[in-house]
């Protein structure tokens, strides 16, 4: 994965991780407790990757995702795709057409614990690998769905390549194939874009 690509995912967690720092509340689901987006207490309101303003640390994660990372005490979760296309790319901009992308190579999908006061990294999961099995927008990921926990489970959802429960230390509790979910134009069904809707966790175990 080119470098750039990698610069780019580490400076979207830094600056995240600049917010979620600043509060001992938990985050644990896409757009945080109850889904609201609100975080309690004092946050910076500026911050500079390169200049090192208001970032606690920068950690690169490789690959292409959209998935936010969630913090559960003191440990940082995040997933990612990894392409083995090193051309691979988020496409930036206005632009006419919506052709998904045609990156169909190898994929790694993985899930990352980090440590949230240091960075560093925990544990790295891969939980599938191969190619995608359907194609994704050219301004998206396949890995768009912001992970979910209950403070004992780590719920990733991959789209079409499945969805998978690990505890706090890593280990694999199950996964479930959900088979091809092919999200896309209506009106052209070769136009596939990637699933992106995050789990949410119903009940404690």
């Amino acid at each position: 994965m080119n470098s750039g690509v990698s610069r780019q995912a580490c400076a979207v967690l830094q600056a995240l991780l600049s917010l979620s720092l600043a509060s001992a509340a938990n985050w644990p689901t896409f757009r945080g407790p109850n889904a609201s987006g609100v975080a309690e207490g004092p946050a910076p309101t500026t911050w500079d990757a390169t200049k090192n303003i208001n970032i606690a640390w920068k950690t690169p994660i490789p690959g292409l995702a959209h998935s936010s990372p969630i913090v559960w005490g003191d440990r940082v979760f995040v997933t990612t795709a990894i392409s083995s296309d090193p051309k691979a790319i988020f496409r930036h901009g206005l632009f006419g057409d919506v052709e998904p992308s045609e990156d169909v190579s190898k994929h790694t999908w993985k899930v990352y614990c980090l440590d949230r006061k240091s960075g560093k990294i925990l544990w790295e999961k891969v939980a599938d690998e191969g190619p995608p099995k359907t194609k994704r927008h050219p301004k998206s990921s396949q890995a768009s769905s912001t992970p979910a926990t209950d403070g004992k489970h780590i719920v990733a959802f991959f789209g079409s390549q499945g969805l998978y429960t690990y505890d706090m230390d890593g280990k694999l509790l199950w996964k479930q194939d959900l088979g091809p979910l092919n999200a896309g134009w209506f009106y052209d069904p070769d136009y596939e874009w990637g699933t992106a809707s995050s789990p949410i966790i119903y009940k404690i175990w």
